[in-house]
């Protein structure tokens, strides 16, 4: 089997912005979402290291960073707003991490010491010096 068959969909659009609520309106009244098509993590929920918006437009999530913490800014090299990352849901993240390693990606970013489990998935990043500069993010759903 392939790796692009255990890639499942473009999972989100990582988007740095400057303020999160502004953009989460934008966004709101350009597409005609209804409140309940927006999901926020607060501050509290991240510790204080950022915002994040959540909206669903056309099938694909856009995920709204807003960071908070100088240390994460300084960790993510001080972005500007616009695209963060792409993300592609895959099935068996362990062997997808395998398989792109025998090619010579390794993982990088903030999970260059392996796959995060965030209780709700595990999420891999390829490290952006293998893939021309691009942050690719890995996601396989666990509940």
């Amino acid at each position: 089997m392939s790796i692009s068959d255990k890639i499942k969909n473009l999972r989100h659009v990582g988007y740095f912005v400057d303020d999160v609520d502004a953009a989460l309106a934008m966004f709101q009244r350009m597409f005609d979402l209804e409140d309940e098509d927006i999901r926020v993590m607060t501050a509290e929920e991240t510790a204080g290291t950022g915002v994040f918006g959540f909206v669903n437009v056309g099938g694909t999530e856009l995920e709204l960073i807003q960071l908070l913490s100088d240390d994460v800014k300084a960790m993510c090299g001080n972005p500007q707003a616009g695209i963060s990352h792409v993300a592609f849901q895959v099935e068996d993240i362990e062997a997808v991490v395998d398989a792109m390693a025998k090619k010579g990606f390794r993982l990088g970013y903030i999970t260059r010491n392996g796959i995060f489990d965030n209780g709700r998935s595990k999420v891999a990043y390829l490290a952006p010096e293998d893939t021309d500069g691009h942050l690719i993010e890995l996601v396989e759903p666990t509940s």
